[in-house]
Formats: structure tokens, C-alpha cells, sequence
């Protein structure tokens, strides 16, 4: 199964908005041109050796807590404890800085609902937390969210009732409330309706994402508006998608649009150009398919909503039988090869997050949240506290929402410092023993950037580095590659 895949002129252009032309590009005679360029890209960025990062799966266990696991399955625990599986948690996300975000059911047949930060352990970081009932009169609590890497937003899914009160038809929508405070009234944040299955790219920078009908949609460079990128053709209908964390790849969820019930979906990897920054319009990035897995889940629940691991060395998704785990995608002809495994039976609505799990008495257990069908309702969509980390709850990591960003020659390392820290830069070829040298800085607490030419004293040639980042004790390794002239 095989779609269609129309890229969207962005915002800006002279000319206004005229449809790009519908082909399949593995047609396309440039692509055919390309074709074994595009795979040793492929294969060098998804095989290559890297140092493990730190990654564990989060997901929704069968009593409906939010639990943790190893991606291999072990060490599973829970980390929320709800009074029973009717007033659990969902629509839960993680951030980069390891903060869970998680909606729980108020209990009281209101249909409202609440959202606590937790670490690891239950402890919670901030709420509880409102989401605001005003102009969704009738509307259903949300049941889907993606926050934002930097853990400044939360992008919620709902079904958004009349305004009036008076009954009606509902309407698919999104928007966003701040993760960390209470978000009054629904204009502080945009929205967006007929939008769902919201998401974030990560690099160049964090932009919404999610799916209009047949399209993935971007934010532009306002941060405001949406624009149609991707498209889907053929009788096809898109399901999921996901970003890979550092290099210009993604995962899409097809389905035959036609088929009712349960039905296969198929895996499909795509590349693309950098979407660019600042002022002007992003690009016209022309995705490119590379390879597919058919048939790589079969349901009723609209596919398997595959997620890339923090390193992007693996990918989860969901299941019939609960949570599967395999190595990336790598190309094999026009089919990807996936080792998948099922290693959470029962788990659902799965994710990552960039920390591996404490071992047990290390301590940083603290007390759990309430059980969400005993939480104390907020009222005009604030909190019932103020926000903040539990007593006893590990300390805040030292630096979150690394990137490296490639140009040519060049590699921009960025990154958000909790405190004053020295930061430490390895860089080394791909597969090499040896690191070509460490650059040290002295930097200040927040934004982080170093734009690097030269290691060693010597400038940096095209092809596939590892980066590794060291603040503290935390180190954070990440795969890039440079092009060439």
C-alpha cells in the first residue's frame, strides 16, 4: 500500500496557495536519481552506532494508571494509583525534561477533567490543573494531548461542544494550555477545530503539528496558523504520525479510508528538507517516501500511533495485545525491516521519556497523587494549589530540549540550562572509537546555542557525527549529519 504524497506550498509565497501537483515520488524520475543517495542517508542514520541514551517506555496500564517500564518490557511500575479503573488516568504525553503529563476523570459526572505533572516516581511537579469547560458547553473531556518538548505547553484533543448550550452536533478540536499554570478562558491560547492527533516536530524548532482530514498540518512561523504539508491520496486515510527527535525523518500511519472496523495499517518512513526558521515562510520541504511496512498493525482504534524513541534508535507503538518495541526502521527496497516485539501485554497509549528508571530505594519515591476518582475539583480553571514539585521529589534536570542542528560545514548545539553550568561538547565521527575532541564552555542559566566549525582544529567534513552533551552528570548523545557541498 503505497500513497500519494502531495507537498503543500507554505504560507508567504508569492502567488498565494496553489495545490502542488499530486504525484507519488517514488515515480518521480529525480527521485529514481536519487534513490541510492537517499538510502545510505537512510541507512547510516537509523543503523549507525550510538551510545545508548537514556529512554523509557510511559503508557496506560489495564487499570487504567499511568505506569513506566524498560523498552524491553522489564521493571514495570505503576506510577499513579487511582482509586479504580473507571476514574484512572489518560490522554497522557511526555515532555523532554522527563514530566508526564496526565488528564484524570474528576469523578462527579461532569465530564470535566484535570491534568497533574508527575516524575517517575508520582510525585507531582504541577497541578492539578483545569481544563477550562467555558465554550465547550456539552463538549467531552479531552482524551488526547501532546506536550511540547520544552514542557512549556500542553496541545489537548476534545470534542468541542456548542457555545450556546443547546445541543448539536460536536466538533473534533485542539488547543493549548499552558503546562505549568492555570490557562483561563479558551482565546489565552490558540485553537483549532477539525484538527486532531496533535504532535510537535522538535528540530529546527518546536512547532505544532497534527491531522485535518487526509492532511498534516505545521505550524508556520507565526506560531499561530496551520498549513496543510503533507497529504494523503489513493482512498488512503492518515492516522498517526511522529517526528524523529534529531534528524529530518518521520513515521506515517496509513489505512485503507474505505474499510470499516478493525483493518491492517500500514508503517510508512519519510525524509525531508529542513524546515527553515525566522521570518521567512518555511520551505517547500518535499517529503520523499522511503520504505513501508504493511500490515504492521491491525485495529479498530485508528492504528498503532508509532513514537520514536529519545535517540531515535527505536520506535513503540500500540497493539491489539498492548505495547510492541523495535529497532528504527531500516530500509530494505521499498519494504522497512522492523524486529517488533511485544514487551508491554495489555499497555496502551504509549510513549517515551529520556530517563531511565530510578532504581528501587534509590530514594525517589515520594508520596503518589491522589487517586483521580478522589481529586479535588478545581474551580474556573484554575488550580486547586499551587503548582510545584513534591517534597522529596529528585531535583529538576539539569538542561532539557537539546538539539544539534546541521548546516553546511557546521553543527549549532542548543539547549536549556536549569542553572549556571559548564557544559561539555564530544564529537566524534560515527562508529569511531575515539571523539575528535570536547569543546568546554562556561555558559549561563536558560538558552543555550554554539555554532561549531572546527574540532581539534580541524573544520568539519560532511557525513555522520555523534554528539554528545555532558552538563553534570547528565549527558545526552545525539546523531547528525553534515551535508556536503
Amino acid at each position: 500500500m503505497l500513497p500519494c504524497l502531495a507537498p503543500q506550498r507554505p504560507c508567504g509565497r508569492t502567488g498565494g496557495f496553489p495545490d502542488a501537483p499530486r504525484r507519488c515520488p517514488w515515480f518521480d524520475w529525480a527521485v529514481r536519481r536519487f534513490a541510492a543517495y537517499l538510502l545510505a542517508v537512510l541507512c547510516a542514520l537509523v543503523a549507525a552506532p550510538v551510545a545508548a541514551e537514556a529512554a523509557s517506555l510511559v503508557y496506560v496500564d489495564g487499570g487504567n494508571d499511568v505506569a513506566v517500564a524498560r523498552p524491553d518490557g522489564s521493571d514495570q511500575r505503576k506510577v499513579t494509583h487511582a482509586s479504580d479503573s473507571a476514574h484512572g488516568y489518560k490522554a497522557i504525553s511526555v515532555a523532554d525534561d522527563g514530566g508526564i503529563t496526565a488528564y484524570l476523570n474528576q469523578g462527579d459526572g461532569s465530564g470535566n477533567s484535570s491534568f497533574v505533572v508527575l516524575d517517575q516516581s508520582g510525585a507531582i511537579r504541577s497541578g492539578p490543573f483545569l481544563f477550562e469547560r467555558d465554550g465547550i458547553c456539552g463538549g467531552l473531556s479531552p482524551f488526547r494531548t501532546a506536550t511540547s518538548p520544552d514542557g512549556t505547553f500542553v496541545a489537548v484533543q476534545y470534542w468541542k461542544g456548542s457555545n450556546n448550550c443547546l445541543g448539536g452536533s460536536y466538533t473534533p478540536s485542539v488547543r493549548l494550555t499552558n503546562r505549568n499554570s492555570p490557562t483561563f478562558g479558551t482565546s489565552t491560547y490558540p485553537s483549532y477545530d477539525y484538527l486532531t492527533q496533535p504532535g510537535w516536530t522538535h528540530h529546527p524548532d518546536q512547532r505544532l503539528a497534527g491531522i485535518n482530514g487526509t492532511a498534516l498540518q505545521v505550524w508556520q512561523n507565526d506560531a499561530a496558523h496551520m498549513q496543510d504539508w503533507i497529504t494523503v491520496s489513493g482512498g488512503l486515510e492518515l492516522d498517526g504520525f511522529d517526528f524523529h527527535p534529531t534528524a529530518t525523518m518521520l513515521l506515517l500511519d496509513l489505512a485503507d479510508a474505505s474499510v470499516t472496523g478493525s483493518k491492517p495499517h500500514t508503517l510508512a518512513l519519510l525524509t525531508y528538507t529542513e524546515l527553515s526558521t525566522g521570518a521567512a515562510a518555511p520551505t517547500d520541504p518535499k517529503p520523499q517516501l522511503v520504505c513501508t511496512v504493511e500490515g504492521y498493525v491491525t485495529n479498530d482504534l485508528g492504528g498503532g500511533r508509532p513514537v520514536w524513541s529519545p535517540d531515535g534508535a527505536q520506535i513503540a507503538w500500540n497493539g491489539p495485545g498492548g505495547i510492541y518495541v523495535s529497532p528504527a526502521p531500516v530500509p530494505n527496497g521499498p519494504s522497512c525491516l522492523l524486529q517488533p516485539r511485544l514487551v508491554v501485554p495489555g499497555g496502551s497509549d504509549v510513549h517515551w521519556a529520556a530517563f531511565d528508571l530510578a532504581q528501587p530505594g534509590s530514594g525517589d519515591s515520594t508520596t503518589p497523587p491522589a487517586a483521580a476518582g478522589t481529586a479535588t475539583t478545581p474551580s474556573g480553571g484554575g488550580a486547586t494549589k499551587k503548582g510545584g514539585v513534591a517534597k522529596g521529589s529528585p531535583s529538576a534536570p539539569t538542561f532539557s530540549g537539546a538539539k544539534v542542528v546541521a548546516a553546511q560545514g557546521a553543527l549549532t548545539v542548543q539547549l536549556k540550562l536549569q542553572q549556571a553550568a559548564t557544559v561539555r561538547i564530544a564529537i566524534s565521527r560515527q562508529g569511531a572509537k575515539k571523539p575528535l575532541g570536547t569543546l568546554t564552555y562556561k555558559a549561563k542559566q536558560g538558552p543555550f546555542v554554539r555554532k561549531i566549525v572546527k574540532v581539534g582544529g580541524k573544520r568539519l567534513q560532511p557525513g555522520p557525527y555523534r554528539v554528545a552533551i555532558k552538563v553534570g552528570a547528565t549527558t545526552k548523545a545525539l546523531s547528525v549529519r553534515l551535508a556536503g557541498k
